[in-house]
Parts: structure tokens; sequence; C-alpha cells
């Protein structure tokens, strides 16, 4: 064996020896060094992107819930503002060294967002609850799709308050309640005309039909409707009550289309109904407050929204 293949053969086996204390051939800088600089980079790149959220936030805590339409489209324009405006000093935050593919999936998510938050804000401008209905659901999974995306970094202030619930919640209270105002007033005209004057039991059974059927149609609306999550169980007491009215409704007509009723049934049937439209009235007013938002009225000929005050509220 020649002198040169000596050498080698201990360049070798002295590189294997340094390679397990500290590595051997490299810059001088073990892997531990550079996964703490990696980790230090991120941290740095969380840190202010949490600062950008955390402005963001609490800007939007600072003005409060949206009470009505009109306050949805204010506050909600100004919301979307804040939150593109974090989005945008995020987006343009150098990634981390060595960290680009981890920050990737929550910017993307960003970006996304964005372009859901302007369908809102655009929507809000036209005060169409339908519309408003239809993009909740899409803008909750946008805001689930930050959420997971800002757990994975360790961010803390980045869609770390369930935002994919109550945001959506924010956008419904206002749209449910004036859902709820725009039906009330559908089913009083709707059982005012129902309401015909009678002069015979046959005459009134025809009468507590119609008002059966108008009951049965804001039963199914009211089932098509979204209320806030926190209102929820409050509209199923309410749609319990109605069906309450209802089944009165069905049991006087069917006592009324006989040949004839005594007049201590008429008076049974009076009190049954009374006493289920009472139930109906308290149940409708808790329901408005469980809601927490108002509905929002129309300006005569094309004038301006205004919000509804207690005058349009059902008694």
């Amino acid at each position: 064996m020649g002198v040169a293949n000596r050498v080698r053969m201990k360049g070798s086996a002295a590189c294997l020896l340094v390679l397990a204390l500290a590595g051997c051939g490299g810059s001088g800088k073990d892997s531990g060094d550079d996964a703490a600089d990696r980790r230090a980079a991120l941290d740095r790149w969380v840190a202010k992107a949490d600062a950008a959220c955390r402005k963001s936030n609490h800007a939007i805590a600072d003005r409060g819930w949206p009470a009505d339409l009109v306050d949805l489209d204010r506050l909600g324009v100004r919301a979307a503002n804040d939150v593109r405006e974090a989005s945008g000093a995020i987006q343009r935050l150098a990634p981390p060294k060595g960290s680009e593919a981890r920050v990737r999936p929550f910017v993307a998510s960003l970006r996304s967002l964005d372009g859901l938050l302007e369908k809102v804000t655009d929507t809000t401008e036209d005060f169409k609850p339908e519309r408003l209905d239809a993009l909740a659901p899409d803008l909750q999974t946008g805001l689930v799709e930050v959420e997971k995306a800002s757990k994975k970094l360790g961010l803390r202030q980045c869609a770390a308050n369930d935002e994919h619930a109550w945001v959506p919640d924010a956008i419904r209270a206002p749209v449910f309640a004036q859902q709820l105002s725009d039906l009330e007033r559908k089913v009083d005209k709707r059982a005012e005309a129902a309401a015909k004057p009678v002069s015979t039991p046959a005459d009134a059974a025809r009468n507590l039909d119609r008002l059966s059927d108008v009951l049965v149609s804001a039963d199914r609306a009211l089932g098509r409707l979204k209320p806030p999550t926190w209102a929820t169980d409050e509209l199923a007491r309410y749609l319990l009550a109605v069906r309450d009215v209802t089944s009165v409704l069905d049991a006087g007509a069917g006592d009324f289309s006989q040949s004839g009723i005594s007049y201590g049934e008429y008076r049974t049937f009076q009190r049954k109904l009374n006493r289920s439209l009472r139930v109906e009235r308290r149940r409708f007013k808790a329901l408005a407050k469980e809601i927490g938002a108002v509905p929002t009225i129309r300006g005569g000929r094309g004038g301006d929204e205004d919000p509804a005050g207690s005058e349009s509220q059902p008694a």
C-alpha cells in the first residue's frame, strides 16, 4: 500500500471521527445551528404576522357588532378593509429562509379570503339578505382554511378566535332579523285578508282554514331561514308556538264545519285560541330579542335605509 493511500485512509478515519462529533467537510456550522436559524427566522415571521393580525382584530372589536343591515354594510366594509390591510402586510413579508413552504399555505388562504371579503362587501351594499345568506357558507369555509393554516404555524392572533363561527353569525343576525320582520308583515297581510266577515258557522270554518294555511306557509318559510347560532333554540320554540296556533285553528275549523256548535263550545275554542296566540306573541318577542339585531325599513320611493325602531316590531 502506498503512502498516498495511507494518507487518504488516515484522512477518512479522521473525518469519520470528526463527523461523529461535530461534522466533517462542511462550512463549520452544524445541522443544529441551521435548524435554530430556520426556527428563529420563522419565529420572526410569525411575530410580524401576529402583529398585523392583532392590529386588525383590535380595530374590528372596537367598532362592535352590526345591529342591522345598514350597520352590516358600514362595519362590514371597514372590517374587510382591516383584514385586507393585515393580509397585505403579511403577504409582503419576505418568506422566512428555510421555511418558505411552511408559510405558503397560510399566505394562499389569505389571498382566497380577500376575494370572499370583496364579494361580501359588494353584497352588503345592495341590502339583499338572500345573497348574504348564500355567501355565509363560503365565507365560513374560507375562514376555516385560514384558521387551519394559522394553527399549523403557531400563530396566536390570526384566525385564532373561532372567526369561522362568529363572523358568519355576525352577518346572519341582521339578515335574519330583516327576514323575520319581512315575513311577519306578509303573514299579517294574508291573515287580515283571510279574516273576512262571517254570518254562519260554515263561513267561520272557512276563515279558520284560510288562517291555518297562512300559518302553515309561514312555518315553511321560517324553516328555510338561517338564524345566528345563538338564536336557533329560540326559533325552534317559536315554531312550536306557531304550530300550536295552527292546531287550534284546524280543530276549530272542524268544529265550526259541523251542523251546529253550541255557545259553550265556541267559548272553549276562543279561550284556546287566545291562549295559543299569547304564547306565540311571547315566543316571537323572545326570538326577536335573542337575535341581537333589528330589521331595517326601506325609505319611501328609493329613500335611505333606516334602522327599524320599536314601532316596526310586531306587538
